[in-house]
This record gives C-alpha cells, structure tokens and sequence, in this order.
C-alpha cells in the first residue's frame, strides 16, 4: 500500500502536520499548483503505482482496513473499474442543516448508463482501475470542487467508464465518514453547484454520439429536478428546488459549447489545440 496526498492548498499547515510521516516509504507528499479537484486527482492518479487508486477527500476518516477491503472487492470483480462504498455522517444537528450522504442496503452493479437513474456514489469513498482511468484520459479536470464545473467529478468519469464497456459497482460492505457539515443555507448553493455540472456532465455523451446516454438527463433530470416544484404547486405549497432547473440547464448549454476530445470525452482546456495524448481506450 502506498498514500499519496496531494495538497493544492496555498499554505503549508498540512505539509506541515505531514511532515512526520516523510520518511515513511509507503508515504508520498505532493504540492501543486493545480487548481480544483479533478486536477488534484490527476496529480495522485500519475503518482500512484498500485492496479488499484483509492481515493478519498480530506474532511473523511477512513476505518482502519478500509483501503485494503476496497481493492479487495474491486479486485475481486473483473468487471468492474469503479467501486464505491457508503458515505455516512459524522453526529450534527439536522435542525441546523446536513452532511452530504450516500448510503446503500444491499449491493448495485451498474452495467450501463441507464442504471443512473437511482443516483450514484460520492468519490469521498471511490476506488478505480487505475490502467482504464489513464486509458480514458483521467478525470476531466473542469470537473470537481474548485474547477469550473464545481461537483460530478465521479459522475463524469462513470459515465465514461460505463459507455467504454466497463461496470460499476456500490457496495454496502464498507462505508467511510463524512464530516461535511453545511447550513440549509449553504444547502441551496451546494446544490445549484452540483446541477450545474451534472448538466454538463449530460451534454458530454451526446456530443460524443452515445444517443443512448440521453437517458440520464430524460429521466434523471425530469424525476429530480422538474417533478419537485410541480408536487409543491399542486399541493399549494410554495415550490422549493427551482435553482436546480436553471442550473442544470446553464451547466448542459455550456458543455453543449465547450470543445471536447470525442474518444476521451474529456472538455480541452482553451491553451489545448489539439485533442490530449492517449492510449488507446481500455474496452470490453
């Protein structure tokens, strides 16, 4: 086993702390320049060694075995190169607002796009392939916490893990802790953050001509984000939610414009000319 941080924050508070575990070999320290989370995750994902990437963010606590038991199960399932386990809350008060959850009874194989309709795992507790995720280019660094399309970095990159042949699985065995605390107030941004980029994670597959993928914002963006408000008018209660519709509207029109390698189906940045350099794409 061996972890790798990596640190885009601009002080040195945590290469700091870290510093303790420096002459550990299993431990790699790495600051960067790079900005958001997509980008965070490329820098660890080139760094690591292991067929496995476990990945977590840095407001969990990891049980202890819980890197072990991820690749365990990941390894275990020859066609499946996304894993992802519960994410439970840290106690908080829930009159005072909420922690990002997911949580699964009983165990759910994605074998394609259509299998999104039920939601899917937060990448605080993912474990990936790593040769298919460099073969399909890594995580598009427009995606994530602090980059321009600020959440569905994990979204992103099962969808094109799934639309190149591969499945994806959410297991109930293992869970980790989340200590994301938000205000109902924050809630409402949070949330217009992530329809944002789920609607431009949407746009991608189409532009692409995977037809097959609209059925993810057919039926995902009708039955969570335009039903709601409609329920709330018919039962004469003021319509909660609307944020949600315009978010995701804007996110799917900008990733409707946005210029995108079609066999990564990864955004370009604006310095890129041409499509990134690849190996061909790792399909079954």
């Amino acid at each position: 086993m061996e972890l790798i941080v990596v640190d885009q924050s601009p002080g040195r508070e945590s290469e700091d702390i870290l510093s303790g575990w420096a002459s550990d070999p299993r431990f790699r320290y790495q600051r960067t320049t790079t900005v958001g989370k997509g980008a965070g995750l490329n820098v660890g994902l080139a760094q690591a060694k292991g067929s496995v990437v476990v990945l977590t963010d840095d407001d969990c606590e990891a049980p202890r075995g819980w890197v072990n038991d991820m690749a365990h199960i990941l390894n275990s399932q020859p066609n499946v190169a996304i894993l992802f386990c519960n994410v439970v809350a840290v106690p908080h008060d829930p009159k005072a607002g909420y922690v990002p959850t997911h949580e699964r009874s009983g165990s759910r194989l994605l074998k394609s796009v259509n299998g999104l309709r039920d939601g899917l795992g937060l990448g605080a507790g993912m474990a990936i392939r790593r040769d298919v995720a460099v073969a399909l280019g890594g995580f598009d660094e427009s995606f994530g916490p602090g980059a321009r399309f600020p959440s569905a970095d994990e979204w992103d990159l099962s969808i094109r893990v799934l639309l190149s042949g591969w499945y994806v699985l959410e297991t109930p065995e293992l869970s980790i802790l989340h200590d994301g605390f938000r205000s109902f107030a924050e809630g409402r941004d949070h949330a217009r953050r992530d329809w944002l980029a789920l609607g431009a994670v949407c746009a991608k597959p189409l532009r692409a001509g995977h037809f097959r993928a609209a059925f993810v914002p057919l039926f995902f963006f009708p039955a969570k984000a335009l039903l709601p408000p409609i329920f709330d008018l018919l039962k004469r209660r003021r319509p909660t939610g609307l944020g949600r519709i315009t978010a995701f509207l804007t996110g799917f029109a900008d990733g409707m414009r946005t210029p995108m390698d079609p066999k990564t189906m990864r955004f370009m940045k604006s310095t890129e000319a041409q499509p990134p350099a690849r190996s061909g794409a790792v399909e079954r």
